[in-house]
């Protein structure tokens, strides 16, 4: 029997007595792809005031959240010198559950009013770089999009169906937008505009105009409009331990709309979530907590939406001043011809102003760099933003 042959056979004894979790600690050959993912068992403690159900929920959330940020800890270090870090931690982290993959609750226990919860988790360290990876892609490639959100609320019916409040301070979208703003997403602000222009985006939501809603988004410079409706309303009454309780429900569908061209990057919907309460009224309570569990989830759903959108062509409006309708035509004639150009429409040519729309697969900056580098037009940039460029001939 040969060398080769006896370290065959070897390999093969060890693979047969090796324990199955010991595999997933097998160092990984630098730049090997493994066929599934790598799982970590981690065993981590999370804190919380209160000793009520909703202390042991969050004392719990906080554990798995450090179990994930153990078992990719060695990964954290090689990533804290980039100059993203911080802006991309934040967005991957948001999702800390969804790296999980499954969990034992050791013990819950209160000490002095604190909640302490004690977890067992399996991570997989695998998506979360695969993740790291794409949300800082974007996060470089396009920056982080200027949103706008406007979500209407509903905790009363009229003939059968929600009544929908128009109010622009509503208790979800205040409570999703200050997690964004506080994840570093950029929000337009609304007080810089005319409140009536956020109302219509609110009246828009309501009756599901999706155009509408990506014409008024671009009215506040925005390129993403995060639009929906959230309901919430009475269940049930329920005899605990000798108490009635009130039991409400909570839902939110949400659409993510791209302001330049009205598409729809993503649709999801969140609940329903139940709270229990000791008196009756309980609705803004469920919308509350219908908020705060939602906010990380519809983060992480609007910047998958905006990286998948870089993947395919989008519309960048252009203003060029000087151009009269023959000159246009031989800028479209050569503007075609330019890599990444999927379609040129011209929308109006007045007083020697073209506004044209152009489908590009790139960003705006490579598309502002081909344009003057046109022979047949000369052209000068005087204003860039993430949808929309100026020019003037030259």
């Amino acid at each position: 029997m040969t060398k080769r042959q006896i370290g065959f056979l070897v390999a093969l004894a060890i693979a047969a007595v090796m324990p199955a979790a010991l595999w997933a600690q097998v160092a990984i050959a630098p730049g090997a792809r493994p066929e599934t993912p790598v799982d970590v068992w981690v065993t981590a403690t999370g804190k919380a005031a209160g000793a009520d159900d909703k202390a042991r929920d969050e004392a719990i959330a906080q554990a798995l959240r450090t179990a994930v940020e153990e078992a990719c800890g060695v990964f954290l270090t090689a990533q804290a010198k980039t100059d993203d870090y911080k802006a991309v931690y934040d967005k991957v982290i948001a999702n800390a559950v969804g790296y999980v993959r499954e969990h034992k609750v050791d013990s819950v226990t209160v000490e002095q009013g604190v909640t302490v919860a004690k977890v067992r988790t399996r991570v997989s360290t695998r998506k979360f770089e695969q993740d790291w990876a794409s949300i800082a892609h974007t996060v470089h490639q396009e920056n982080n999009p200027r949103m706008v959100v406007a979500i209407v609320e509903a905790i009363h019916e009229a003939a059968g169906a929600p009544s929908y409040e128009v109010k622009e301070n509503g208790k979800v979208a205040t409570i999703v937008e200050s997690f964004f703003l506080a994840k570093g997403i950029q929000l337009v602000d609304a007080n810089t505009a005319a409140k009536a222009q956020k109302r219509d985006i609110l009246l828009a939501a309501i009756k599901d105009d999706v155009d509408a809603v990506a014409s008024l988004g671009a009215r506040f410079s925005a390129d993403v409009v995060v639009v929906g409706k959230a309901v919430s309303k009475f269940g049930k009454e329920l005899r605990i331990a000798g108490q009635t309780m009130y039991q409400y429900t909570a839902s939110l569908n949400v659409r993510v709309v791209q302001s330049d061209s009205a598409r729809v990057l993503a649709v999801e919907s969140f609940g329903p979530i139940t709270v229990n309460t000791m008196q009756r009224g309980g609705e803004d309570k469920a919308l509350d907590k219908l908020a705060t569990d939602c906010a990380p989830k519809l983060l992480v759903s609007v910047i998958e939406a905006w990286r998948k959108r870089a993947n395919v062509s989008k519309t960048v409006e252009l203003s060029i001043t000087g151009m009269d309708f023959n000159l246009w035509k031989t800028f479209k004639a050569e503007a075609e011809k330019i890599r990444g150009v999927q379609a040129i429409r011209l929308r109006e040519i007045t007083q020697d102003v073209a506004n044209i729309d152009i489908e590009y697969r790139y960003d705006n900056e490579g598309l502002a760099d081909r344009l003057t580098e046109l022979k047949a037009v000369k052209l000068k940039v005087t204003e860039i933003t993430s949808n929309r460029l100026r020019l003037k001939t030259e």
